[in-house]
């Protein structure tokens, strides 16, 4: 998890990292850059929680201690013992109280909730706090994401360039957000998707970042080498057109496709037999909202597992890792 937060005081910038992890204990390195200008500073703060909507946790706090630094940053540490992580079935919250100091001098304060996610990839399959997540999901403008019908109907939120408060209430709520950088404009060169992803990486509902179809192999390796020091644990997607044949090459730092098709249609045939070996995600237009995204997901599973079949085979050559509807 990585974040970086507008700081009160004289400027800074924090970054949020979860180290090692496992069920009993966990890692967490918190880096502070100063304001220009100054020279060696010192971080401390602590990191009180966790405290989450649905359960309730008998909170601790943490002292982050000193450690080795770069010479143009201050990092500290803290450990975590019988860690609770950010699903969301429970999306756990941790506070997080830091100060950048210089000397005698404060030069910036910082009070934040960081989500613990321990998300990644094996295989074809996502990976989420140690078991295999199939995400399902709904595309839907921004101002119409009910968050609270989304997490009845376990379903993620596939949003255009979503913002940031919309993040932040998906923290508290438990509804994941696969955030999709625009087709146009700004965001198709990496300094702006890059500053794009740099506000969602805190947030441990955003998932997945997005490439627009369209988007080529330079600009996504570009992007997934520019993002990689603050992305955390979000993972990097790539659109690519379903109806045809999956691409004989992926990006470095994309970690999934998202294969979108339209209303009604199927993959083209090829896939069967050439997709990449990465996880990936089918997102057909169909029409649906917040109330029937989940029978649209489920109605899209089916019939892709009926066209897996359909050269003869006994099982499917490989399983999607998510379906989104839109």
């Amino acid at each position: 998890m990585t974040a970086s937060p507008a700081a009160t005081g004289d400027g800074g910038r924090l970054a949020v990292v979860l180290g090692p992890s496992d069920d009993l204990r966990a890692e967490i390195f918190v880096r502070g850059w100063p304001p220009r200008g100054v020279g060696a500073v010192r971080l401390g703060g602590t990191l009180t929680g966790p405290r989450c909507r649905w359960a309730s946790t008998l909170p601790v706090v943490v002292r982050l201690a000193s450690a080795a630094a770069a010479s143009d940053a201050a990092l500290a540490r803290a450990v975590l013992t019988e860690p609770s992580y950010w699903t969301p079935e429970l999306p756990n919250l941790y506070r997080l109280e830091a100060n950048l100091v210089d000397g005698e001098r404060t030069l910036a304060t910082f009070d934040l909730p960081v989500g613990l996610r321990r998300l990644g990839v094996r295989g074809r399959s996502f990976w989420l706090d140690g078991r295999r997540w199939v995400p399902r999901g709904i595309g839907l403008a921004a101002g119409a994401c009910r968050l609270s019908l989304l997490r009845e109907g376990s379903l993620a939120a596939a949003v255009v360039d979503p913002e940031l408060e919309l993040c932040a209430e998906a923290d508290e709520i438990g509804v994941p957000i696969i955030g999709l950088l625009p087709e146009s404009g700004d965001a198709a060169n990496p300094g702006e998707a890059l500053a794009r992803i740099t506000a969602w990486a805190p947030h441990p509902s955003v998932v997945l970042a997005v490439m627009p179809l369209g988007a080529g192999t330079a600009l996504a390796a570009a992007v997934g080498a520019a993002i990689r020091p603050v992305q955390g644990t979000l993972l990097l997607g790539q659109a690519v057109d379903g109806s045809l044949p999956p691409p004989t090459h992926v990006a470095e730092g994309v970690a999934c496709l998202v294969v979108r098709l339209a209303a009604n249609v199927l993959p083209d045939g090829a896939w069967r037999a050439r997709a990449p070996k990465l996880p990936l995600v089918a997102w057909r237009e169909d029409g649906g909202d917040a109330t029937t995204g989940r029978r649209g997901c489920d109605r899209l599973q089916a019939e892709l597992a009926a066209w897996g079949l359909a050269d003869g085979a006994a099982h499917p050559a490989w399983e999607w890792a998510g379906y989104v509807v839109s």
